[in-house]
């Protein structure tokens, strides 16, 4: 990617604007106040410094944005060519950039990183990274949604269930529905952050590149309606399930899908023929069925009983019915955050433990209603100084919405006496929360198992 080009076009005629003496801007980010959630789940940050400012200004990418911007504006007198060159010479940005660590749980109206400029001849050239820097607002609204599924999922799984299953019970099924396999990548990621179960490939290998953690995402077997329809209906039902069966480690989960043609009749007369039944529990691993269209909370709940008559159930030591033989259910169809919380509480009000189903969510999870305003995320200038050694503050404060006012001044965040997350000017007491993660070409190196032990609250290492 051309990085002069990775802007808003209009960002290209701001050197020319900006008062002439200005010599450092300072900028910071944050999830404003006001959007679906009161905290987020600050994750991504690292993504985007890796993919894009690791690269470095080349003669050709300086041309190219120079044609660019003349034909954009019918002039090329707006293209700061001098700058870029400039950048190009010093094979970096001129810029520091401090953040929160990732993985925290951050109350909005909180800075979450700032950004200057450490040349006085990039200083009004500093906003125009601000697009990109600006696309963290999609991992970290992805991991505040999982975060909150999480939240909202522990107190029935305490309930009903045994909690050690809790991070395999939301699966990505998300990357096919991604606009990009960069989104996907980076959504698949952010949701690996608070659970592990995900099919999501790109995403793992994402996750281990930027973070370093290996086999952070987890699947098993599972068929699809090409495979079970390949075998054909009626005697091909049988061969279907038994090939399943037979070719599948005894010890491994295996996922099937049941409803290529009529759900409950494959569950009564294949699932529950005696040759088939005996081999499913004969299996140590666990078999896993899987509906895929009508009603989730209908449908789930119909199935359960279905299995029940054929494996029977117990009931565990916090008064719930679970499935006997490793038998289970995984959701795959119309899962979001609300249908997934609403799903589980009728499992729950029907005595079912939470133990016998897990979910897979795509658009839901990666895609569905999330923009940049869903958490509000914005990008403003704060501080500023000049050639005549005069330092001041800039700040947005429309009367027309207060909830667009932006902060002023050089500012850090520190915990208040509650242990709550504050942001307070520079020069207050108490240490600063943000690091250093970028400066003039430097990338501070990533520790992924800190920020998997902040965003699932372990204790570090």
């Amino acid at each position: 990617m051309n990085l002069i080009l990775a802007t808003d076009a209009y960002k290209l005629t701001h050197h020319l604007q900006y008062p002439d003496n200005i010599t450092k801007l300072y900028s910071y980010g944050e999830a404003r106040k006001g959007g679906r959630f009161d905290t987020i789940s600050w994750f991504g940050f690292s993504m985007i410094l890796k993919d894009f400012l690791t690269q470095k200004v080349t003669d050709e990418m300086i041309d190219q944005a120079e044609a660019v911007a003349k034909a954009t504006f019918g002039t090329d007198r707006y293209f700061n060519r001098q700058v870029w060159e400039k950048v190009r010479d010093l094979g970096y940005f001129p810029v520091k950039i401090k953040a929160l660590p990732e993985g925290l749980e951050v109350p909005t109206g909180t800075a979450l990183f700032t950004i200057e400029s450490t040349q006085d001849w990039f200083a009004t050239t500093l906003n125009a990274l601000e697009v990109f820097l600006m696309h963290v607002w999609y991992p970290t609204t992805i991991a505040t949604n999982s975060m909150m599924i999480k939240k909202r999922l522990l107190p029935l799984v305490e309930k009903s269930g045994d909690v050690a299953n809790l991070p395999w019970m939301v699966n990505d099924f998300g990357l096919r529905g991604a606009t990009s396999l960069e989104s996907g990548q980076r959504g698949g990621a952010a949701h690996l952050l608070h659970f592990r179960g995900s099919d999501n490939l790109a995403a793992s290998e994402y996750f281990e590149e930027i973070y370093g953690i290996a086999g952070r995402a987890q699947s098993i077997w599972a068929t699809e309606h090409s495979v079970a329809t390949a075998y054909g209906p009626g005697q091909g039902e049988f061969d279907y399930l038994n090939a399943q069966l037979d070719k599948t480690p005894g010890k491994q989960a295996l996922s099937i899908v049941i409803d290529s043609y009529d759900t409950f009749n494959f569950i009564d007369k294949v699932v529950g023929s005696e040759e088939i039944k005996a081999k499913i529990i004969a299996r140590p691993g666990r078999m896993i069925f899987r509906p895929d269209s009508g009603d989730p909370k209908t449908m789930d709940l119909q199935v359960l009983y279905a299995l029940a008559k054929i494996f029977g159930t117990e009931t565990n030591d916090k008064g719930y019915k679970v499935l006997k033989h490793n038998v289970g259910l995984i959701q795959g169809d119309g899962m979001k955050a609300d249908t997934i919380i609403d799903l589980y509480e009728a499992i729950l009000a029907a005595g079912w433990s939470s133990d016998n189903i897990a979910v897979g969510s795509g658009g839901g999870l990666l895609q569905e209603g999330f923009t940049r305003d869903t958490e509000r995320f914005a990008i403003k200038a704060a501080y500023a100084e000049n050639s005549k050694g005069e330092h001041f503050s800039i700040q947005k404060h429309p009367k027309t919405d207060m909830s667009k006012a932006s902060k002023s001044g050089r500012m850090k965040v520190i915990y208040d006496e509650q242990g709550q997350l504050l942001t307070v000017p520079e020069n207050h007491a108490g240490e600063d929360v943000m690091q250093t993660v970028y400066e003039d070409g430097h990338l501070t190196p990533v520790d992924g198992a800190a920020i998997l032990n902040r965003a699932n609250k372990l204790p570090q290492d």
